[in-house]
């Protein structure tokens, strides 16, 4: 009896197993039906959203190299891996963790803890960078620890200058661009001139990536590579260039003046030695000048009334056609009027019989528009041109100034007498500093033009290099032989015996001009003055052009008490750099 019980329950109990599992069977195949015949596409092109990805492969940016007297090279503007700390508003909401994470985070970053809060509370907002560039390891093992509260760092690379702010205007800097869409482009100098050279091409994948985000390269998958960019050589000398940083500084400073330049040339071949200008900045944090004109480079972006120095192109037109010679004498009365225009010299200074190497030694305003006067309105204008006064140099740098000699331009009816006479001692017309360096290497190349440049290679990513040293080859020969001659004696005695005497170096012959100009203000002069020293050495075989300005000193009146030490000090740098003999004992 009760064997039969048990038989009973039994074989009820495989009963309701069986139907569980047949049940069980046809939900399952019921399921997979689903899953793979009726939502196979919607499950597979999700899978694939997740998995699959298409992305740009960004270039890297070619470096920026100067070089020393050796031609070695050295990295000026290269790329640096950061570490970019961002949060996840949304991820520190769920964990109701606002004030706690931004309270770690503010004690390790340094960052103020009301701007976080601000941050983490954001609606809907899945990306915040609270810091875009962190380096120090143990901050970044520390922000690591902090995922699994929404905060998270991400790898990127950032354009780094290690040397700061040497040579800033002519380096320029990488920035994002004024649309805010995060691409960065080059802006200002070198960066910006070069920038489709530097920047490369970017390549593209199209594949899968894994689940930390990393792309996975297989059979399977697309890609085109990015071709990284090329790295270009310039002509600036590091060390040269440290030191005319250090002469700009200087003069500006002790001189309490608002900016000053210096620029450094091979007349011979054009190249840009050294280009520095004060106010500087450091190329790392440029977004934090007081004024966006810091970036821009006074030697190549402006032009001005640059004064005397313009007496010696006025001097070598006048010798050059016959018009006058080194022992040519007139009377300086101290002042002379032209269209009832009354012009005097500096200081109402009157110097009576001289001839023209004096009227150069003393500046003498009424001598350099005798040396016009003798030339004529017609020929001058032609030097003026011979000289390229009324065209850019070309240099490789953006945004180079257009000189302004409009007024000579006029027609016969419009054209003044005095408009001429102002402009043969650089008053009323306005010329770039790199554009007068190439005049006085002109002349200090035998009177051929010379193309100023300031990058000599570009090395690119497939090993070939391209020397464009080649294209900045000297032009038309616009002087005489004679008057070079007689030019560079007169030029070497305003340094021996005239205003140019604090330039002198012993046993080497020095050719250079003074130049003091009144600065225009809502068309009237002013009492401020841009004072300049241009000049050439040694002397007779030139290896440098120097051209040092310096704008609104409050402490010396002129610029034989100013910009003509600016001078010595580069040229003795150089002479002592590159060892160069002296050319007398």
């Amino acid at each position: 009896m009760a064997h039969s019980v048990l038989k009973q329950i039994n074989t009820k109990r495989l009963f309701f197993v069986s139907v569980a599992f047949c049940v069980l069977t046809i939900v399952t195949l019921t399921y997979l039906f689903v899953v793979q015949i009726k939502n196979h596409k919607i499950l597979t092109a999700k899978a694939q959203s997740i998995q699959e990805t298409e992305r740009a492969i960004q270039p890297k940016r070619g470096t920026i190299y100067f070089q020393d007297k050796m031609g070695s090279k050295i990295s000026v503007a290269v790329n640096k891996t950061y570490q970019i700390v961002y949060a996840v508003p949304t991820e520190i909401q769920k964990q109701n963790s606002i004030n706690s994470t931004a309270k770690l985070v503010s004690d390790l970053l340094k960052i103020d803890f009301n701007e976080l809060v601000t941050k983490f509370s954001k609606t809907n907002d899945k990306y915040e960078v609270i810091f875009p560039k962190l380096e120090d390891k143990n901050l970044i093992t520390e922000i690591g620890k902090l995922k699994e509260k929404g905060i998270h760092l991400s790898e990127s690379s950032f354009r780094f200058y290690p040397l700061q702010d040497l040579g800033c205007q002519v380096i320029g800097f990488v920035g994002e661009t004024k649309e805010g869409n995060g691409k960065k482009v080059g802006q200002y100098g070198l960066e910006k001139q070069y920038d489709s050279i530097l920047e490369g091409q970017a390549g593209n994948f199209k594949g899968i990536k894994s689940a930390v985000g990393r792309l996975i390269r297989s059979l399977a998958s697309e890609e085109e590579p990015a071709n990284d960019g090329s790295n270009i050589v310039t002509t600036i000398d590091k060390n040269v260039q440290y030191k005319a940083d250090q002469e700009v500084t200087k003069l500006a400073t002790t001189r309490i003046g608002t900016s000053a330049s210096i620029v450094v040339m091979e007349p011979k071949t054009g190249k840009i030695i050294a280009m520095s200008n004060w106010p500087s900045y450091n190329l790392n944090e440029y977004s934090k000048v007081d004024s966006y004109k810091v970036y821009k480079n006074p030697v190549v972006e402006e032009a001005v009334e640059l004064g005397s120095i313009m007496k010696v192109i006025t001097m070598a037109g006048a010798l050059d056609t016959g018009a006058v010679q080194p022992t040519t004498k007139y009377v300086d009365k101290g002042s002379i009027t032209i269209d009832r225009k009354i012009i005097k010299n500096y200081r109402n200074e009157v110097y009576g019989e001289c001839n023209m190497t004096k009227v150069l030694e003393k500046s003498i305003n009424t001598g350099a528009i005798f040396a016009q006067q003798q030339m004529g309105n017609k020929l001058f204008l032609e030097y003026v041109k011979r000289f390229k006064f009324n065209e850019r140099t070309g240099i490789d740098l953006p945004n180079e100034a257009l000189d302004n000699i409009r007024n000579l331009e006029l027609d016969a009816k419009n054209a003044r007498d005095s408009y001429f006479a102002t402009a043969s001692y650089g008053h009323g017309i306005t010329i770039s500093p790199i554009n007068m360096a190439r005049a006085y290497a002109t002349i200090a190349n035998n009177g051929a033009l010379v193309n100023p440049y300031v990058v000599e290679k570009i090395e690119h990513p497939d090993g070939t290099v391209e020397d464009l040293s080649k294209q900045y080859t000297s032009g038309d020969t616009i002087l005489k032989p004679d008057t070079i001659k007689k030019i560079t004696d007169m030029m070497v005695s305003v340094v021996e015996h005239g205003y140019g005497q604090n330039a002198k170096i012993k046993g080497y012959n020095i050719a250079g001009k003074t130049g003091t100009a009144d600065i225009v203000v809502d068309k009237k002069y002013t009492d401020d003055t841009i004072q300049t020293f241009a000049g050439f050495f040694p002397a007779y075989s030139p290896r440098f052009v120097i051209l040092v300005k310096l704008d609104r000193p409050q402490i010396g009146a002129a610029a034989s008490a100013t910009v003509t030490y600016g001078f010595h000090n580069m040229a003795q740098f150089l002479i002592n750099y590159y060892n160069i003999p002296p050319d007398y004992e």
